[in-house]
């Protein structure tokens, strides 16, 4: 099922989340229709403004996967990168519950195999951006979180 998430604002810069359930559309632009139309009635009955509306689009279905025995959501590796065109300014992501047998004795990560090919999601002309938008140049190094 797909769901528009609204967050609104008050005229105090408080801020509420909604979320909404939506019917399937055929094309993207359907949806983007269906939104535009429910914000513009949304609009006409309430005083708050709109900050943003995102569609969550379930995209799991035979795919998803059970936690591995001892995975935990505290323990990450986090990977900096340099962005493109960025002159030099670094980025990173983490990975949350890293695998154990990924990280080594000292605490580092390897960017190599498994993990050369998630991070190469988020490299340039990739499919995937980092939180701002970025993409990676190069990834410089990779760490266990403390």
């Amino acid at each position: 099922m797909t769901k528009l998430s609204v967050t609104l604002v008050d005229a105090y810069g408080r801020t509420t989340k909604r979320v909404y359930g939506m019917e399937p559309q055929t094309l993207l632009a359907d949806y983007v229709a269906a939104a535009a139309a429910f914000l513009a009635a949304l609009g006409d009955v309430s005083d708050l403004g709109v900050v943003r509306a995102d569609f969550i689009i379930n995209v799991t279905g035979a795919e998803a996967t059970a936690a591995v025995a001892g995975a935990n959501v505290d323990v990450g590796g986090t990977f900096a990168g340099l962005v493109v065109d960025g002159n030099g300014k670094k980025a990173s992501t983490k990975i949350p519950s890293i695998k154990p047998a990924l990280v080594a004795a000292d605490g580092s990560i390897a960017i190599t195999s498994v993990t050369a090919t998630y991070l190469a999601l988020f490299e340039e002309d990739a499919d995937f951006n980092l939180s701002d938008g970025e993409q990676i140049d190069t990834w410089l190094r990779g760490a266990l979180d403390r």
